[in-house]
């Protein structure tokens, strides 16, 4: 039986024990592989990328232990957090920062892990709707094989080193509908009358800066680049809401954590 040695751990694994990547390396199933989330294409992915996604969950595990836990726990006065999607998903606007759990209960031992990796609200760009039909388990012709939908929520980020985007289960259609409402108001891009002022602000701010860009690129002004940029973050702002906020906060909380 052909034995391969673990890319991270460097421990000898037989074909049963191992995980082989798309850059052809492989790592062991029992303790490397599980350092990763649920969720990990190993398959498409390569060792560099499973290696970076292993130091997104330990520094997003730390991350959630330090600053949410406190939270949780009710030792932060005037601070509380948003779950979501059966609390996988736990929101801290306080912070400007988004959790994303996994708990692990451990075989034979009471008692539970959990693993995180942890995001900014701010490069938050993207929560569609996702649904797979499910065949149930079980005799034939009874109900529990009578298909079944499942619906996800599917989270994108920007500039994210590890995974960027990924998909949670929520109990309904209903559960991805509270996450659309609530980060669409909370970027102010719902279409809402507590909104409109703001969504309608965003887009006269864009005409302004994408005419302003087109003015300098007719007359070659030196600042050309710059008017370009403001454009940018004026169409952005006008899509996506504006992130200014978000930013700030993620920033106070990560700096000294």
């Amino acid at each position: 039986m052909a034995t391969q040695k673990c890319a991270i751990c460097g421990a000898e694994i037989n074909m049963f024990q191992q995980q082989q990547l798309a850059d052809k390396t492989y790592v062991c199933r029992k303790i490397c592989a599980k350092r990763a989330m649920k969720g990990f294409d190993f398959v498409g992915g390569t060792l560099p990328e499973l290696q970076t996604h292993i130091k997104q969950v330990e520094d997003g595990t730390r991350l959630y232990e330090k600053l949410f836990l406190p939270i949780k726990k009710r030792k932060v006065p005037g601070q509380k957090l948003k779950k979501f999607a059966n609390d996988n998903i736990v929101v801290s606007e306080d912070l400007g920062l988004i959790a994303r759990l996994e708990v692990r209960y451990k075989i034979f031992i009471f008692g539970k892990s959990t693993l995180a990796s942890v995001y900014r609200i701010a490069d938050l760009y993207g929560y569609e709707h996702e649904s797979d039909t499910q065949i149930g388990m079980g005799s034939p012709g009874s109900k529990t094989t009578a298909p079944k939908k499942v619906h996800y929520v599917h989270f994108f980020f920007w500039d994210t080193p590890g995974v960027s985007d990924f998909r949670v289960k929520v109990s309904t259609a209903r559960g991805y509908d509270d996450i659309f409402k609530y980060f669409n108001k909370l970027f102010g891009i719902q279409k809402t009358l507590g909104n409109i002022g703001n969504t309608w602000k965003n887009q006269i701010n864009a005409v302004k800066a994408a005419g302003s860009a087109v003015k300098a690129a007719v007359t070659k002004s030196d600042d050309l680049e710059e008017k370009a940029a403001e454009a940018t973050q004026a169409i952005d702002r006008m899509q996506y809401g504006d992130r200014t906020e978000w930013i700030a906060k993620a920033e106070a909380a990560l700096r000294d954590a």
